[in-house]
């Protein structure tokens, strides 16, 4: 790693090609050095209110060594870093806290933003112009979710390793020791996220066109290999089904505007999209012209990264055309696209510098947007933590069937279960809830004790329900109905969230617990029938 971080200084304080070191170039390089110190706690303080979402279970609930193990995949994609690193937190932190969770993250898109800057200087971007376009990505809050978002480590550490590869993979037209250091870099890359083979297929490009066939098969051998045989022996039957056809050619083309339109924030992304244009379209024409593609080597991967990502997003998300505009999706974009805008403005710059300045001004527009998104946190990513401690800690928590998964069924359910929840409960891994709140905690009962099975087909006979009922029930009780019901769980002061239940999706609902006090009423302007169980009052 010595060599790595050597080529990250030098190149973290390079002048750009053709420009003598100067106070203006060290000084860019000082600004955006203090930006990112500044960024570090700033990013935590707008993701405090984060907490463990669905992915973020999906990967705590499961032991990493059997089912699944760390090779297996998560929805196609190849997560072994991001189960270590979640594994490792849950062993010394439990569910106290998310920070811990949360701080890889941050420090991997502070690190994809230094990265970004080395990139841009090495397309001969003058300092300030690459600290004005790091900036920008800096603090892009449309890409929040990649930002601090723990399980989102997946997509970021992927942009990592890319990024360092396109940096790493310079050089001379022999291989060199740095290039097994490259090559271990796309391997951790690999184990990232299903986002890292598409943009080594972009730094596979720029080797080409930079060093020749044979140095390029020395990287794309090996990293090809292992994912192959990754993806036959996990991947495959876990990868999401894909769709060929013009709807992902308009998700992929939606996803390319969404990318500018976020970053201006301001409906002139298209002056963005101009002026990244420019950047590759000079570089090409440059090269054509001279017949030496090295010099646009590193334009044309980064462009063949972007357009490997937005195919291999669009095939396999054409069928939900909504979530084009994902900001897991606009972060990745955002950063294979930027250094084509710095290249596009470098050049306006050395016509005339206003002009350089005025091809930025759409980024500047878009900061207050994007700072604005950075502080806010979509209602489903908060979580409940309270509701989980209570769930643990519940009197019936291990009264039901281990298997019993206590939170409500739905596009956001998550694969949480009784018996892990006791499990960590008694390992000490999940606090108790803060204070006692007599309705979260039974409502905390109610998911668990509650539960909808199918039953005869003799409710007919049940009679009416016009008048709240309630009734007593002790494990085992069933309560037969048809139509709809709401049932509540209370002490006799306080009552839980009701539950509703309708008989489409199971005609009795089951205690598996008890004694339960519960309340049946019928919904509103509707009379279900329902058949008390034996012994209920």
């Amino acid at each position: 790693m010595t060599e790595l971080a050597t080529a990250t200084a030098e190149q973290a304080t390079a002048p750009a090609r053709g420009q003598d070191s100067d106070p203006s170039e060290r000084w860019s390089a000082w600004v955006f050095g203090v930006a990112v110190v500044v960024a570090l706690p700033l990013l935590l303080w707008f993701g405090r209110d984060h907490w463990f979402f669905l992915d973020d279970w999906w990967v705590l609930t499961r032991d990493g060594l059997t089912s699944p193990g760390y090779l297996d995949a998560h929805n196609g994609h190849w997560i072994t870093l991001l189960r270590f690193d979640y594994r490792l937190n849950f062993a010394l932190w439990g569910l106290s806290s998310y920070l811990p969770y949360q701080v890889p993250v941050v420090i991997a898109h502070l690190a994809a933003a230094v990265l970004l800057r080395m990139v841009m200087l090495r397309l001969g971007v003058r300092g300030w112009i690459a600290t004005a376009v790091a900036l920008a990505f800096l603090f892009f809050g449309s890409g929040r979710e990649n930002i601090v978002f723990g399980f989102q480590l997946s997509l970021t550490g992927s942009l990592v390793c890319g990024l360092a590869l396109f940096l790493l993979s310079d050089g001379p037209r022999e291989v060199t020791r740095r290039d097994w250091l490259a090559i271990g870099v796309g391997l951790l890359g690999l184990m990232t996220s299903a986002a890292f083979p598409p943009i080594a297929v972009g730094v596979g490009v720029t080797t080409i066109l930079r060093r020749g066939a044979r140095v390029a098969a020395i990287y794309a051998a090996p990293l090809g290999a292992v994912y192959a045989v990754w993806y036959a022996a996990y991947g495959r039957d876990n990868a999401t089904p894909l769709d060929v056809g013009t709807q992902a050619i308009r998700f992929a083309a939606r996803m390319f505007w969404a990318t500018f339109d976020a970053l201006a924030q301001g409906g002139v992304g298209a002056v963005l999209v101009a002026v990244a244009a420019l950047g590759l379209g000079t570089a090409v024409r440059r090269a054509w012209r001279s017949g030496a593609w090295d010099e646009a080597a590193l334009p044309i991967g980064l462009a063949v990264s972007w357009m490997g990502f937005a195919a291999a997003t669009a095939l396999a998300r054409a069928k939900l055309p909504e979530t084009y505009a994902s900001g897991r999706y606009l972060h990745i974009g955002a950063a294979l696209l930027l250094p084509l805008v710095a290249a596009g403005a470098e050049q306006l710059a050395r016509r005339r510098l206003l002009l350089g300045v005025a091809a930025l001004l759409p980024l500047a527009i878009g900061v207050p947007g994007n700072l604005d998104r950075l502080s806010h946190t979509d209602w489903v990513l908060r979580g409940n933590r309270q509701v989980v401690f209570a769930l643990a800690h519940s009197p019936f928590v291990d009264d039901v069937p281990p298997g019993t998964k206590p939170t409500p069924a739905g596009p956001f359910q998550v694969p949480l279960t009784a018996g892990w929840l006791a499990r960590q409960a008694d390992a000490g891994r999940i606090p108790k809830p803060d204070r006692a709140e007599p309705v979260r905690d039974l409502t905390a009962a109610a998911w668990l004790v509650l539960t909808q099975t199918d039953g005869s087909s003799a409710q007919s006979a049940c009679p009416r329900l016009t008048d709240p009922l309630v009734l007593t029930l002790d494990a085992g009780d069933q309560i037969e109905f048809s139509g709809a019901m709401n049932v509540t769980l209370t002490d006799g002061t306080h009552e839980s969230q009701p539950r509703s239940f309708l008989s489409r999706d199971g005609s009795v609902v089951h205690a598996q617990a008890g004694p339960v006090d519960v309340v049946v009423r019928p919904p509103l302007d509707q009379q279900p029938r329902v058949c008390a169980p034996r012994g209920g009052r």
